[in-house]
């Protein structure tokens, strides 16, 4: 019972355990999960530029190994290869000519079974059967020759008995001294006969040795003369090597122009390789290659998105952002690789003319340096592999991109992108001069020179169109994009400026402001004063209505109801956000611009509302709610500026006998009066960069309202009177 207990225990775990998996992998997988999305982003943009970098263009000529030409075939460029068939065929001439090398093996003399031993035994064995009585000569003779293998002639033994044992030691001195004279030199298999017959001379000009005994010595040397010098494969091997790579290679060289075959010419094999490192004739499919160029691109790109994800997580969480990068990388691949076809069949200096500064240029400017920089270095490892791994191309189009990168990173105009273009044009052009000044013509590196001049300027003028395309279809913002937005001849404030004057004035104070308040904390000081200029556009509707615009004219508030009041009050940023959708106003403006007034309270009408309802016994429940801004608190630094720069100038401006200590308490209430409010609790800002702002604000107040300080009154609060003005102000 306990048993299945424990069973059924196990069995629920596992159950609960799979359904954890599973419901991980649904989550991971599932269509809407960024993860997946990510994944599947990686997939798609690594199978396109993979198939775009592996893909082969070779143009059908009707060329064919032995049969006529159609047509006389010219280079479509300058190439210089290596003929691998002639250098191949080199090498193994050389290699031929390698003797074997051999090595000196005194064992063969000395060792236990060596040649001196060979020699002491065959007369020490003598000596011994010579000593037996009970055995005839021709018995000794028999017994020792099948002793010693029937390797020494019967004349040699009967000769070696017929002999006393003191002649035969000595015999045995002089047959290895002679055997050590010849062995040790190294004796070659090949020189084993010359050095048997030196080993006979050597012992018959030796007066010591009697001539009767000369043919038993000589005939045991015959035996006993071994090679010395052993075959060593490793050195041999090792010096074959050498030569091999020590072989010229054989290069080809042919220039643009050249005639390689004429019409009814038959092709040979020469004329085929020719034309296929000419890129003319249609070769089958490497696979090596393939995987090595998915290889070497799985790796860039999977360091690439790592590096985002580490150091860029606000772009490797915005799927829009990833989205635009996958698109450059694709975009400028398949360019390069447009360029390498067009210079591989007809003129060789498009490869000098890879947009790859363009994409520097517009990352850079979309994102920052850092992400500029590592697209900068992706597309120039694709341009070498397109380039048929031409890595040259790489660290010339890196180094140029990279100061691109660093020229732009910054940018705020156009003419600034136009300067980074040439002064990388000015880059390249020294790097191909530099690339091919060693054995290039005059000619050619003075092309290629204004090749790199045109490829700098050329992609300035691609990334400036290029831009506001991507900006548009991608709903994105870049500096250059916002600063043309800050000009004052823009459409829009063109007819803020005419139908609402007042407004016009106050969005260019609170621009001013904003942008100097940014820029003392390092927010985004030029997205504050873009939103700044165009946070108001919803007044467009009704002017009149706006405290700024009605002049000397009857306050028209005056005859609606408070609630009344409050709606078009209220609905000034819908109607903004719906007029600045219309004009394509960037996302991250609108953000801004919808967050600008937060959920504060509408004070003004709420009191009149309040005291209105109170008069006449209304349920007050809820009243409250019903008269703040139906919108979000500002959810960014850059909103929270505009916010207090917002309501900064619009009650400063309405002080009635304004001082330097009205405007001060002014701005320390209306900020106190925001953070008691709960209003900049989610923009991320701390107290003191809200001090330094308060600070920044106070300053600039001043100095715009300069010529209205009355110092005389510089040390007095702000009245009642101003207050009441003030309040009125919330129409802002």
């Amino acid at each position: 019972m306990i048993a299945k207990n424990k069973t059924k225990k196990i069995i629920l775990k596992d159950s609960k355990r799979d359904k954890e998996a599973d419901g991980f992998f649904r989550r991971f997988f599932a269509p809407g999960s960024k993860t997946a999305q990510k994944l599947y982003l990686f997939i798609i943009t690594l199978i396109v530029v993979v198939g775009i970098l592996s893909y082969v263009y070779a143009p059908d000529i009707g060329i064919e190994l032995g049969s006529p030409s159609p047509r006389t075939i010219k280079a479509n460029k300058g190439i210089e290869f290596e003929d691998v068939q002639k250098t191949e065929e080199d090498r193994n001439l050389n290699e031929a000519e390698v003797e074997d090398i051999y090595r000196y093996n005194l064992e063969v003399l000395s060792g236990e079974e060596g040649s001196l031993y060979q020699i002491r035994y065959f007369y020490l064995l003598t000596s011994v059967v010579q000593k037996k009585e009970d055995m005839t000569i021709e018995e000794k003779v028999d017994y020792l020759t099948n002793l010693f293998g029937n390797e020494y002639p019967e004349a040699t033994v009967t000769a070696a008995l017929d002999l006393s044992v003191d002649e035969l030691n000595i015999l045995l001195e002089k047959t290895q001294e002679v055997a050590r004279e010849v062995m040790k030199e190294e004796i070659k298999p090949t020189e084993l006969d010359f050095a048997k017959s030196n080993a006979v001379s050597i012992a018959e000009a030796d007066i010591e040795i009697p001539p009767a005994v000369i043919p038993i010595l000589t005939s045991v040397l015959q035996k006993n003369i071994q090679p010395t010098a052993v075959f060593d494969p490793a050195r041999t091997e090792k010096a074959r090597e050498e030569i091999r790579l020590n072989t010229t290679v054989h290069m080809v060289n042919i220039a643009e122009g050249q005639t390689i075959v004429f019409e009814g010419e038959i092709v040979n094999e020469t004329d085929i390789i020719i034309l296929t490192q000419l890129g003319l004739l249609q070769r089958d499919f490497n696979w090596s290659r393939f995987f090595y160029i998915l290889f070497i691109c799985a790796v860039t790109m999977f360091l690439f998105g790592f590096y985002i994800y580490k150091f860029d997580n606000n772009i490797f969480s915005n799927i829009k952002k990833l989205n635009i990068n996958a698109l450059l990388i694709i975009m400028f691949t398949a360019l390069i690789k447009i360029l390498t076809i067009l210079s591989s069949v007809h003129l060789n200096f498009w490869n000098y003319l890879f947009p790859i500064i363009t994409a520097s240029l517009i990352s850079t400017i979309l994102f920052n340096a850092r992400i500029g920089i590592m697209l900068t270095l992706c597309l120039g490892l694709f341009a070498g592999i397109a380039t048929n791994f031409d890595f040259s191309i790489t660290v010339t189009y890196v180094l140029g991109g990279i100061l691109a990168t660093y020229m732009v990173s910054k940018v705020s105009q156009r003419s600034e992108v136009m300067r980074a273009g040439f002064i990388s044009s000015i880059m390249l052009a020294f790097l191909f001069m530099t690339v091919n000044l060693i054995g290039g013509e005059f000619k050619t590196i003075a092309l290629y020179t204004v090749m790199g001049i045109l490829n700098g300027i050329v992609s300035a003028i691609l990334a400036i169109g290029l831009l506001p395309f991507i900006e548009s279809s991608f709903n994105v913002v870049t500096a250059m994009g916002l600063l043309e937005l800050s000009h004052t001849d823009q459409p829009l404030l063109k007819q803020l400026l005419i139908a609402a004057p007042g407004t016009y004035n106050h969005s260019l104070l609170v621009g001013h402001l904003s942008e100097n308040a940014a820029k003392a904390i390092n927010a985004d000081s030029l997205l504050v004063k873009v939103a700044a200029l165009y946070h108001d556009l919803g007044k467009l509707k009704r002017p009149e209505y706006f405290y700024e615009n009605q002049g000397d004219i009857e306050n028209v508030h005056d005859k609606l109801n408070p609630s009344m009041s409050r709606n078009i009050i209220a609905n000034h940023i819908k109607d903004g956000l719906e007029v600045a959708r219309q004009n394509k106003i960037p996302k991250r403006v609108l953000n801004i611009i919808s967050q600008h007034h937060g959920n504060s309270l509408i004070s003004y009408f709420y009191k009149k509302q309040k005291d209105k309802s109170t008069a006449i016994n209304e349920d007050l429940n809820g009243l409250k709610g019903h008269f703040r801004y139906p919108a979000m608190k500002p959810q960014s630094k850059e909103a929270a500026i505009l916010m207090l720069a917002d309501s900064a100038e619009a009650s400063v401006r309405s002080i009635e006998k304004i001082t330097p200590k009205k405007i001060e308490q002014m701005v320390n209430d209306i900020i106190e009066d925001k953070i008691k409010d709960g209003q900049l609790s989610q923009a991320s800002i701390t107290l003191k960069e809200i001090e330094i702002v308060k600070t920044t604000l106070i300053d600039g107040l001043i100095a715009i309202y300069h010529s209205r300080i009355s110092y005389q009154d510089s040390g007095k609060a702000v009245s009642e009177g101003d207050m009441n003005i003030i309040a009125s102000s919330e129409y802002y």
